[in-house]
């Protein structure tokens, strides 16, 4: 039996068909159409001479920076619910948030057996893109913007900037900022950029004193926040780039001896677990991680079933109210 009449028989295409056994993405009606032929016809292609003619050993590498992040193992849920139904199976490589260890990736998954890679990177360097350019197989960028690569990444900056805006919505003027690395373009230098611009657009004076730069932890909200409010600094908002460093800076404030958000309202980003539990709960931009990581691995799994497709792919946003921004009775 050939492909062409499994395709017949399942009324789609022999390209169809050749996806599905190379792992390629099918729509649920396609791929269910195609099982239903070969339970059927009990029709099964000789493995060992798929994989000569293909040259393939359906195995694609993913780069994490750190897999005990909530938005990265969302990323890998999406990930691993893409491959649903292909052939493929995943290598995760964790670097623990050391950018070195990306590119030392990259060259390992180079010579490696993997098929394809996608690319989580705390930020793209230089030595990244030379990386990439060298891989030779099929990429796709995740959660960054890549110049001249396929890539699925979040409106960092729209999301910082309205949710800027609704600070000031709730009356807030003198509004603080909590942030990370800017060599991070996404959380660092594209949610910094959306936090001016909305000052910038709603007339408000910038205040360097009052923006401050930390890491992705939660600690590091806490002595940013202290470090805003000891210096005496009346503040009446406060954004910041991670839901972590809300919450942090949440501890800050009530430690000493304010309130959110009767006296400083505060948001954060990420859509955390972390942010509908903690008191208050804390208003956020939610960014649609999982989503992100499935729409990379079917970018990838067109990538690897030939298909030309070059397609940069951002992703929305959604404002989050809780009770950390409630206006005051």
């Amino acid at each position: 039996m050939k492909i062409s009449e499994v395709a017949a028989m399942a009324g789609v295409s022999p390209a169809a068909v050749s996806r599905y056994f190379n792992g390629g993405y099918l729509s649920k009606e396609k791929k269910e159409k195609i099982e239903q032929v070969i339970a059927e016809t009990g029709y099964s292609p000789s493995s060992s001479a798929q994989s000569l003619r293909t040259k393939k050993n359906f195995i694609i590498g993913v780069i994490v920076p750190k897999i005990s992040s909530e938005s990265i193992s969302k990323m890998v849920n999406g990930i691993t619910k893409a491959l649903e139904g292909s052939k493929y199976s995943l290598i995760l490589a964790n670097t623990d948030n050391i950018y070195e260890k990306e590119v030392d990736y990259l060259n390992i998954f180079k010579t490696g057996n993997v098929d394809g890679v996608i690319l989580t990177a705390t930020i793209l360097t230089s030595a990244h893109y030379k990386a990439m350019k060298k891989i030779g197989k099929p990429l796709v960028v995740l959660s960054q913007y890549a110049d001249s690569f396929p890539c699925v990444y979040n409106d960092d900056f729209h999301g910082a900037y309205y949710a800027v805006c609704h600070l000031i919505d709730r009356g807030c003027r003198k509004i603080a900022y909590i942030g990370v690395t800017k060599k991070d373009k996404s959380a660092g230098q594209n949610r910094y950029d959306g936090y001016i611009k909305a000052l910038t657009d709603n007339g408000i004076t910038l205040d360097p004193v009052i923006m401050k730069e930390g890491t992705f932890n939660l600690g590091s909200g806490t002595a940013r926040m202290r470090e805003i409010l000891e210096s005496g600094n009346r503040i009446e908002g406060v954004f910041c780039a991670t839901d972590n460093l809300a919450v942090g800076a949440m501890r800050a404030i009530k430690e000493l001896g304010l309130s959110v958000p009767e006296d400083i309202k505060i948001i954060g980003v990420g859509n955390t677990q972390m942010s509908e539990i903690v008191t208050p709960a804390l208003s956020t931009v939610k960014l649609y991680y999982e989503t992100a990581g499935e729409e990379a691995c079917k970018l990838l799994l067109d990538l690897l079933s030939g298909e030309k497709t070059f397609k940069q792919l951002r992703l929305g946003y959604k404002i989050t109210e809780r009770e950390s921004t409630k206006k005051s009775d």
